[in-house]
């Protein structure tokens, strides 16, 4: 049974590599989330999830196939690195996406779309949510800090962050009772800018809309420059790309 098992892998490890299943978070600029493919017809993200497909913007080498992002989806971008886990929190303008502007939205993780992976990692949690104008992706190795269990209470308290940016008013989300604590390490960049200022900046838009930094505590990881894409590349790199995702993969299938 264990052998019929293993062997179901195959074709599962083949569309992880081929069919657009890696996503990768690598900073604000650079990382993946998972939405439905323009073939699908539903664009409510519960009900396509596994049909979802990597979308990614800027440079994620280890997302290999994966699907361009659509441009002006991402609205705001805010990029945290611990040692256990790395995510970016934000706004989406979901008619870029062709998406139900009013759906509640949905959740992927390595048991949806089947066969699907962050690079480096065991576990994600990535989610979408079109009426709020609200994204999150987490990047993990445990099941504790990548809670795939209570999709129902939304982003802010799944993936507890800075949600703030030009499609409504906001500011940092206060995480819930018995959340994870907040980071030591953040770090906040704008998806449209690049260079020395980006390492400075602690949250702006990348629509270009008119927007303000936000968070102290944002402000003060960004200028003292306690974490970089460097951070994130080199815990991603604890474990190479491929071997993390065909462990996943025997994960899900065996613990099912």
């Amino acid at each position: 049974m264990q052998l019929t098992k293993v062997l179901a892998i195959v074709p599962l490890f083949l569309a992880a590599v081929h069919g657009q299943m890696v996503a990768q978070v690598v900073d604000a600029n650079n990382f993946c989330v998972f939405l439905p493919p323009d073939s699908v017809a539903n664009r409510n993200i519960a009900d396509s999830e596994w049909q979802a497909q990597s979308f990614c913007m800027g440079n994620t080498p280890n997302a290999k196939g994966a699907n361009n992002l659509y441009s002006g989806f991402i609205q705001s971008a805010h990029y945290v690195a611990t040692n256990t886990y790395v995510q970016v929190t934000g706004q989406i303008d979901p008619t870029k996406a062709k998406l139900n502007a009013t759906d509640d939205g949905g959740q992927m993780d390595v048991a949806a779309p089947k066969g699907s992976s962050c690079a480096g990692w065991l576990f994600y949690v990535n989610m979408i949510e079109p009426a709020t104008n609200t994204f999150c992706m987490r990047c993990c190795n445990d099941k504790v800090t990548c809670n795939r269990g209570i999709s129902q209470k939304g982003c802010a308290h799944v993936i507890p962050g800075d949600y703030s940016g030009p499609m409504q008013l906001g500011g940092s989300v206060p995480p819930p009772a018995n959340a994870n604590p907040t980071p030591s390490v953040i770090k906040s960049v704008s998806p449209a800018s690049s260079g020395a200022a980006n390492a400075a900046s602690a949250s702006s838009n990348p629509s270009g809309a008119s927007g303000s930094s936000s968070g102290s505590a944002n402000a003060n990881a960004g200028s003292n420059g306690n974490v970089s894409a460097q951070s994130v590349n080199a815990a991603a790199g604890v474990v190479p790309t491929l071997a993390v995702t065909i462990v996943a993969l025997v994960f899900t299938l065996l613990s099912q």
